[in-house]
């Protein structure tokens, strides 16, 4: 890409902003003391796609918080900006159970025990500390990655409408990835993600938005630790909310209770 690209033109010395355009310019300074000069990057990629690219480095520790926070709060704000928001009128408000055919006695713990966020921070990566989220078991004892009653693979919902916005697609061991193959997908109507881990298939892709209740993939056994014999078949499910490009864990556990009340 040149540099000529983004060079900027010198500005001629009778050049005047003609005092119509006052608002436009109080505006752009505006925006721009607000979440600062976008990157070249930020100004040529789908925002989904870019937040793929910055999650990878958030993931595996080669972006450094301050400025990946930074870049976070650019990628919302565009991501917004590029959502419809028409998608939101005729869906329910209220999560969607993220296991097809299983109900919330299938959160492990006792009484939603499993949500340990102390410690957490997102930028952390797969270094993060705690357990900001629910597993979310299925029947599966001789761990083929099916279900022992319907010898058929369990379905991952989408909990919420959203944009997917980073997705692991072929995890094999010995990757050190800790999600395994997994999803992310943001909600800009409530400034939420929402993340699903150890999946066996994904069939949705970074850029795709989808409604409340549609199949992201079906449930697996990858990831550093859940491939291992000694973890029984979950899905890993977690919820933040973001501020200013700083997602930080909340515990979906009473809307998982309520998901499925008539």
């Amino acid at each position: 890409m040149s540099k000529e690209r983004f060079s900027i033109p010198a500005t001629p010395k009778d050049f005047r902003f003609p005092m119509g355009d006052f608002k436009l310019k109080f505006l752009l300074i505006f925006t721009l003391c607000l979440f600062g000069f976008p990157s070249p990057l930020l100004s040529q990629r789908e925002p989904a796609l870019e937040w793929h690219l910055l999650y990878l480095k958030i993931r595996d520790r080669l972006i450094g918080k301050e400025e990946a926070q930074r870049q976070l709060r650019q990628l919302e704000f565009l991501l917004k900006k590029t959502y419809p928001k028409n998608l939101k009128k005729g869906t329910e408000d209220r999560l969607c159970f993220p296991l097809k055919g299983n109900t919330p006695t299938s959160i492990g713990g006792k009484q939603g025990s499993g949500y340990k966020p102390e410690g957490y921070d997102f930028f952390d990566g797969d270094q993060h500390k705690g357990h900001p989220g629910h597993n979310l078991f299925i029947r599966d004892k001789n761990q083929d990655g099916l279900d022992d009653d319907t010898g058929k693979p369990v379905e991952v919902l989408s909990a919420s409408l959203g944009i997917v916005v980073s997705a692991n697609l072929n995890w094999k061991p010995p990757s050190a990835v800790r999600g395994g193959n997994y999803v992310w997908i943001y909600d800009p109507m409530k400034d939420r993600y929402y993340y699903y881990a150890h999946l066996n298939e994904v069939i949705v892709r970074v850029g795709q938005m989808v409604l409340r209740g549609v199949c992201l993939g079906t449930v697996g056994r990858t990831g550093l630790n859940a491939y291992r014999k000694k973890s029984s078949t979950h899905l890993h499910f977690t919820v933040h909310h973001s501020v200013e490009g700083s997602p930080t864990p909340i515990d979906p556990y009473h809307e998982l209770i309520s998901s499925l009340l008539k």
